[in-house]
């Protein structure tokens, strides 16, 4: 699925484009995260997808350079779209895997 920068920047609401390396490079640590919690990269545009991406995106971005320990889960609903689109690929592997 194609996540595009300006759509992310403007969630974020960052101007200018001095830091689209550093956040395409958030953009690639969301989708990793997503990834390991066992949740693909669908191959649809899926808006909770995506919104997982810019929340997580908008976190990293606001919270870089701190000592703090903050994970993407401590978003708000974010952990509970997480698992559902976790169990929704789940589901679609189990329905192939029986065809």
């Amino acid at each position: 699925m194609y996540i595009d920068l300006e759509a992310v920047k403007s969630y974020c609401r960052i101007d200018g484009n001095d830091e689209d390396e550093l956040i395409q490079a958030f953009v690639d640590t969301a989708k990793g995260y997503l990834e390991g919690a066992g949740v693909p990269e669908p191959e649809a545009d899926d808006p909770r997808y995506l919104l997982c991406v810019k929340a997580m995106v908008l976190e990293f971005y606001d919270h870089r350079g701190m000592t703090e320990s903050v994970t993407p889960s401590a978003i708000p609903g974010l952990a509970n779209m997480v698992v559902q689109l976790k169990l929704e690929a789940e589901a679609e592997r189990i329905v192939r895997s029986e065809t």
